[in-house]
């Protein structure tokens, strides 16, 4: 297979990739298109997905509230974040403040304030808060006026072992927090105790249901209705990467929407469920049931942030039949970060970016390799970077020399091939014979070429969905003008968009150009000039395509590609001499 047919079958293998790059997402989980807005349920079980009406409207009387609480917050600090507790629906979250400390700073920084504006050294925060949302609380749907109505009112903080409202967890400690809500008559409504930890993102969430006092009510739902804040600069990265995904016997579900002018109304999915959740690019609000709920829902609209154009909200809940006495619940609320949501003991990874089923394994050893050169190796992410290019560098280098040596013996046979093609070209059998036999004679694969590249196919393509998605590389600093791994090294933005490359420009797609380059010239040194700039249009579409990419995938490729051409150099004098 020769450097021309190789060059145009990548390029072709390229433009397909960008064309089914919408169904490829759409594959992951990351549906693009529009969600169809329905006034539908959807009914779910382990094989199939089906459409039916509503339930019937159901006759709801809402409890009388006691009156006479107004709205009191406790704060408490950890080490990891710190969480802000309004007694609404017995400790609603009013703000929740990623503050884990990283070298003397914030390990998770950049997001959005209350006013819509960006603040890169800020620490995340993931609440929006508003007084009509619930985070979490239980809620009764009327079908009625197709409408819930959150049991959000204040309760009664009953005990919690401190005495101020700020409290300060250190290492193994927790606090518990009790509160209950009673009718006018006196009579218990619901019981709740909430418990927080110093060691992890999970809190508890436990109620007792006093279900006598709710009249006509069939079920209640323990919900999260305030979805996440924003926290990417870049407002398709939130909408892109967002969700509301439940769990049901294994399987998973999901809703997003694209569109700022539609809202995805109330879907409720029947089955045995396990957990709720909602996601942004790199962080999690996930709701686990202790005891499967009868059936989830989820739901979603766009709110107004600041002058961002869309900032999607997702609500998700777990409902139970109202003859449930208690609900015993775990909320995570964190980064997307395969440590800590494996405390959990669920099949929440499964929610992350993984890749396809054959791809999986890869892409999870990749980032376990880079985790443990990070963690305990304690080195820099772009040096464990510098580091992994080196190894993957020596696994592959044995493809990659026969593929540079079968490469070279193609070459040097091309003088010969094409009198042989002159020769016969009025018999293709008998030229078909020659040139099988000539390729046997000389010991050459005609396929040695391309097979080593496609073998590592599924290699890059893990690389591609690590470096792209995980939180492990935000907001990491490597040298000079490479502040964050998981986004491009832009250092000049132009007043246009580019189509393909963008509207800034990068180093790292620069000197990966070269790199590739420089290969590629080593590789192609006996080709024909005609076909040369067949080269020269794949490396310039290399530099185009790769301006968008995270600087951390450009500054493996960099290095990657670097050794290649020493390699490969190396190979061309030995086989010179």
């Amino acid at each position: 297979m020769n450097n021309n047919f190789r060059y145009i079958l990548a390029g072709l293998l390229i433009f397909l990739i960008l064309l089914l790059q919408p169904a490829y997402l759409k594959w992951l989980g990351y549906d693009t298109q529009e969600v169809p807005v329905e006034a539908v349920g959807v009914v779910t079980d382990a094989s199939k997905t089906t459409k039916e009406p509503f339930p019937a409207a159901v006759k709801y009387k809402s409890p009388v509230i006691e009156d006479g609480f107004s709205e009191s917050f406790i704060t408490v600090v950890t080490p990891l974040y710190s969480a802000t507790l309004s007694n609404r629906s017995g400790g609603s979250l009013n703000s929740y403040t990623l503050t884990q400390d990283s070298f003397n700073n914030y390990k998770y920084k950049g997001g959005y304030d209350d006013f819509g504006v960006f603040d890169d050294d800020m620490p995340v925060s993931l609440i929006l808060s508003n007084e009509t949302f619930c985070l979490p609380c239980l809620a009764v749907y009327d079908a009625r006026e197709d409408q819930y109505d959150f049991i959000n009112t204040p309760f009664r903080l009953l005990s919690f072992y401190g005495e101020s409202d700020t409290v300060f967890l250190t290492q193994g400690e927790s606090v518990k927090f009790n509160y209950v809500l009673n009718n006018t008559e006196g009579d218990v409504l619901i019981e709740k105790s909430l418990t927080f930890s110093a060691d992890n993102f999970i809190s508890r969430h436990d109620y007792k249901i006093y279900e006598d006092n709710f009249d006509y009510i069939n079920s209640l739902e323990i919900m999260w209705a305030g979805g996440l804040r924003p926290s990417e600069r870049r407002v398709d990265e939130d909408v892109q990467y967002g969700s509301g995904i439940i769990g049901q016997a294994g399987e998973i579900e999901s809703i997003q929407t694209n569109d700022p002018n539609k809202k995805i109304d109330r879907r409720v999915y029947n089955g045995q469920t396990d957990w709720v959740a909602v996601r942004s690019k790199y962080f999690m609000s996930a709701l686990l049931a202790d005891h499967p709920g009868s059936f989830a829902t989820l739901s979603a609209e766009n709110v107004v942030l600041g002058d961002r154009k869309q900032t999607p909200l997702y609500s998700a809940s777990v409902g139970f039949p109202l003859d449930v006495s208690t609900i015993s619940s775990r909320i995570y609320l964190g980064p997307l970060d395969v440590d800590h949501i494996s405390s959990t003991g669920t099949n929440l990874d499964a929610t992350m970016n993984w890749g396809w089923a054959i791809i999986r394994p890869i892409s999870k050893g990749i980032l376990w390799v880079l985790k443990f050169m990070h963690n305990t190796l304690h080195l820099n992410y772009g040096l464990a970077l510098l580091l992994f290019a080196f190894l993957v560098r020596l696994i592959t280098g044995p493809l990659t020399k026969k593929s540079f040596e079968s490469t070279q013996k193609m070459q040097k046979l091309q003088p010969e091939l094409k009198k042989m093609q002159a020769k016969y070209k009025s018999d293709p059998q008998r030229l078909n014979r020659e040139t099988m036999g000539m390729y046997k004679k000389h010991g050459v694969n005609p396929l040695g070429g391309c097979l080593p590249m496609l073998l590592q196919m599924p290699l890059l393509m893990a690389l591609f969905i690590v470096f792209r998605t995980t939180i492990e590389f935000r907001g990491q600093p490597f040298v000079f003008w490479i502040t964050d791994l998981s986004k491009p090294d832009i250092v000049f933005s132009l007043p246009f968009t580019i189509p393909v490359y963008g509207d800034g420009i990068a180093i790292l797609p620069l000197l990966m150009g070269a790199t590739l380059f420089l290969t590629m010239r080593m590789s192609s040194a006996t080709m024909d000039k005609n076909q040369k700039p067949i080269m020269y249009f794949m490396n310039g579409f290399f530099i185009l395509l790769f301006n968008s990419f995270p600087s951390g995938l450009n500054l493996y490729y960099t290095t990657y590609n670097l050794m290649s051409f020493l390699q490969q150099r190396s190979i061309k004098n030995k086989l010179g001499a």
